[in-house]
């Protein structure tokens, strides 16, 4: 399966609509033959890893690799269990961004060589400092979005990994698939946490004049 400098080859699993991050631990139900085929070659041949990478246009039933965005996440399949009407429920983790180089194989299932990128330790003070301000915004956020459960909050209040901590903050903000995809694709965490920022100051301003208007 893995080759030197980084590169791995993996099934590939196009995702409609839905957008993983790593960290993020999430149901899939499958129902395409190609996906079914990407799930059984990883479960067989790849140690339960694949690719996850989400389609431009999720209205797309078959799609070809230019209908696939090339930046992913390479998950590992927790659980795999057959539901009744020819569906497949997969539990599948999150662990590393990847981007696809070349698709090798793209007959029964699509077969992608990738490079995996790995994330590089920042323990500067300004970097602590920037993992403490995305922590008090989301904080912020959760109490003026009802939407998200309060043991989020719990859970992340824990995390000092400023990599952890953008990629599960993410996997929690209700963005369109796009705007998710930016946050994938970068691939600084630097960068990764100015977006984030960004994101979370927006939506707070939102959310305070929806307070306002509401209390009217």
């Amino acid at each position: 399966m893995g080759q030197a400098n980084n590169e791995q080859v993996l099934p590939l699993l196009p995702l409609r609509g839905v957008l993983v991050f790593p960290y993020m631990v999430i149901n899939l139900d499958i129902g395409r033959d190609m996906s079914v085929a990407a799930l059984e070659e990883a479960m067989l041949n790849n140690d339960r890893r694949i690719l996850l990478a989400t389609q431009i246009d999720p209205e797309i039933e078959e799609p070809n690799p230019d209908a696939i965005y090339k930046v992913g996440c390479i998950a590992e399949i927790r659980q795999l269990l057959k539901l009744p009407g020819g569906t497949t429920r997969v539990l599948v983790e999150g662990i590393k961004r990847a981007k696809i180089i070349k698709y090798l194989d793209t007959d029964k299932f699509f077969q992608v060589k990738v490079q995996v990128f790995a994330e590089s330790v920042d323990e500067s003070p300004e970097m602590i400092a920037r993992t403490r301000y995305l922590t008090n915004l989301f904080e912020q956020y959760i109490k003026l979005n009802k939407k998200i459960p309060a043991e989020a909050l719990v859970n992340i209040a824990t995390i000092d990994e400023p990599q952890r901590l953008a990629d599960l903050i993410a996997g929690h903000l209700a963005l369109k698939i796009p705007e998710k995809q930016k946050l994938l694709e970068a691939i600084d965490i630097q960068e990764r946490l100015e977006k984030l920022i960004e994101i979370l100051t927006s939506e707070i301003e939102i959310l305070e004049i929806e307070r306002k208007i509401g209390n009217r």
